[in-house]
């Protein structure tokens, strides 16, 4: 870190930050939509055959996990992709000369991905991520089992923004850590190589991006809840006013 200030000071500690900014809410987009709609549709699909213990709902959070992330890894490799691409090339980016350091743009490193292995070039590296999926299967049964115990210690039967903020990153550092000897390559004795560098970067990303969704899906829930609700009122006003007019009118006939 050091090294980057020193060498380009603030740009560089934000170096590729465009190519994450699209990837990252692409990627989130593109999950827990697909995440929470198979979730009710496994709980309604089994709740005929099993009971409402809580290895039933792990089991499915974990199905549900799965399914969503295979879905957004597919839809989202090229972006990733482009990412790495842009990555490996900041490396070499700071070990030129000053003068001659000219960083590419997202659409110049796509362009060269494509030149360079056409389109099937943005699906490499696609089997590895698949690969990774035990990650999610792992930290969304723990987050949902987090967020379950909070909402039975509340008041109000719902989580805090400070439950979510532990939920999320108690999760995310368990399986983290359970999972991460498969993203390193250096044998027994390095299968937890840099694993703090990685929790210090992955945890407070997902804390952020977890309890951001979670109070956001809050908020527009509830501004469904109240229009829906105005509409029933105006929809019970307007069926009072026809009957008072109804009535009105009958007497009148009378």
């Amino acid at each position: 870190m050091h090294q980057i200030y020193k060498s380009d000071v603030l740009r560089g500690c934000f170096c590729d930050l465009g190519v994450r900014l699209a990837t990252v809410p692409a990627f989130w987009g593109l999950y827990f939509s697909p995440y929470e709609k198979l979730k009710s549709h496994f709980l309604q699909v089994t709740q005929p055959y099993g009971d409402n213990s809580p290895n039933r709902h792990a089991l499915i959070h974990l199905t549900s996990a799965i399914s969503a992330v295979a879905v957004a890894d597919i839809l989202c490799n090229p972006m990733f992709v482009i990412r790495t691409r842009m990555q490996t090339e900041a490396l070499h980016y700071f070990q030129m000369p000053e003068l001659e350091r000219k960083p590419h743009s997202i659409l110049q490193t796509a362009s060269g991905l494509y030149k360079e292995g056409g389109v099937p070039m943005f699906w490499r590296g696609l089997t590895a991520s698949l690969l990774g999926l035990g990650h999610v299967g792992i930290q969304f049964p723990l987050y949902e089992r987090f967020k379950a115990e909070a909402r039975k210690r509340s008041v109000d039967g719902e989580d805090s923004p400070l439950d979510l903020l532990l939920a999320s990153g108690l999760s995310k550092m368990m399986a983290a850590m359970i999972t991460y000897p498969h993203e390193v390559t250096e044998g027994y004795a390095g299968l937890y190589v840099g694993l703090r560098v990685s929790l210090v970067r992955v945890v407070p990303n997902c804390c952020v991006t977890f309890v951001s969704y979670e109070l956001i899906a809050r908020w527009v829930r509830g501004m469904m809840v109240a229009e829906q609700a105005e509409e029933n009122n105006k929809w019970l006003r307007e069926s009072r006013d026809m009957m008072i007019i109804f009535r009105q009118q009958e007497v009148m006939v009378i």
